[in-house]
């Protein structure tokens, strides 16, 4: 069982670490998206329709893309003045239970974004805007950043579960 895990985290990692790229793209696209419409506007007086929306669309993209990687690398906020007082058995037992907690957590996240998106997608909701932008893409990244993080979730509980306290070598 533990082999099947470590497959399971090697290839979550995968798509963890690409998902985090992707983020980091957009944030670079983001920029030089908003540097161009500053020189559209100061320099030529000709500013842009499109910058302000697909930069906010990009900036959306990695959020939900970089929870995931926050996760794996254990970079979400915790609280740990009194976790860090209790003893090992009774952090990993903890450990568990907010993960638990967190899955199904992610879990409701999951399941109602993606109907949201569905339902924009069968309605064919488009922005207020110039652009019309069909609203289920950028509202796809919200499925695509809770189902990773919800896998994250679950490999940080499995990896409770199968950690003894010993490291295994592949």
């Amino acid at each position: 069982m533990r082999t099947i895990y470590h497959y399971f985290d090697k290839l979550l990692g995968y798509v963890t670490y690409t998902a985090a790229a992707v983020s980091g793209l957009a944030i670079l696209l983001t920029a030089f998206m908003i540097c161009y419409e500053i020189i559209a506007r100061s320099v030529f007086g000709s500013p842009t329709v499109w910058v302000m929306e697909i930069s906010t669309y990009f900036l959306i993209f990695a959020g939900f893309l970089g929870m995931a990687y926050t996760m794996r690398k254990n970079g979400h906020i915790c609280v740990d003045f009194l976790y860090a007082r209790f003893s090992r058995n009774v952090r990993r037992v903890l450990d568990i239970f907010t993960s638990a907690l967190s899955l199904f957590a992610m879990y409701v996240c999951v399941t109602e974004s993606t109907n949201y998106m569905l339902m924009s997608y069968d309605m064919g909701i488009v922005s207020p805007s110039l652009l019309r932008v069909p609203l289920w893409i950028p509202q796809t990244a919200m499925v695509v950043g809770f189902t990773l993080l919800f896998l994250e979730i679950l490999n940080h509980l499995l990896r409770d579960f199968f950690d003894d306290g010993k490291e295994e070598k592949l």
